[in-house]
């Protein structure tokens, strides 16, 4: 029996970066890694859903106050990003929410919220906690007292992410098998 191989152990950084630092370079990668998380390479319409969420979405996304993407980078290459900016009454979805989740709720939480829109790795670099790093650094020295994120309560690994790190459903039912979850800010998060 030979020597024992080790295989490599590639680090992982996250760098947060604001509304001026998303450039080409950047939209491309973001664009690579929905691509490889929600689509399907070789289907022309999953390019252009990628393509469209880099360059229509983001952008669109980095003009609204309190902004903040995250990506996390493995070895050499983007492995996973997250992002979300200030909800307020007048964009879609907190509009959407004041119809969907019950009064009470959307009195104490829509409104100067962060609303976290997506945390997405690669999967090629699943299961190495990037999501986590991810989400840590994004809610972290937030000026927001509240956060909003809706995702399926179903024990998934999303689920799973957000309830390990604080966040409770406040609305079990906003948008068929979704739940609106919280997390207060304002609370000390452990890790």
């Amino acid at each position: 029996m030979g020597p024992e191989r080790l295989e490599p152990v590639m680090t992982t950084t996250v760098k947060v970066l604001g509304r001026r630092q998303v450039n080409r370079t950047v939209q491309e990668s973001l664009s690579d890694v929905y691509l490889a998380a929600y689509g399907d390479p070789g289907l022309p319409e999953s390019r252009l859903d990628a393509q469209n969420f880099a360059n229509s979405t983001i952008p669109r996304h980095a003009r609204r106050d309190g902004f903040k993407l995250v990506l996390a980078t493995t070895g050499d290459e983007i492995s996973g990003y997250g992002y979300g900016f200030t909800g307020k009454r007048g964009q879609f979805w907190s509009d959407w929410l004041a119809g969907a989740a019950p009064a009470d709720i959307v009195d104490a939480w829509v409104g100067n919220h962060f609303e976290l829109v997506d945390i997405v790795v690669d999967p090629a670099h699943r299961g190495q906690g990037i999501a986590g790093l991810l989400h840590d650094e994004l809610v972290t020295g937030l000026p927001q007292d509240r956060a909003l994120l809706a995702t399926e309560p179903d024990g998934g690994a999303a689920a799973r992410l957000y309830t390990g790190r604080g966040w409770q459903i406040i609305a079990p039912e906003i948008d068929g098998t979704k739940a609106l979850y919280g997390l207060d800010l304002r609370t000390p998060q452990s890790t």
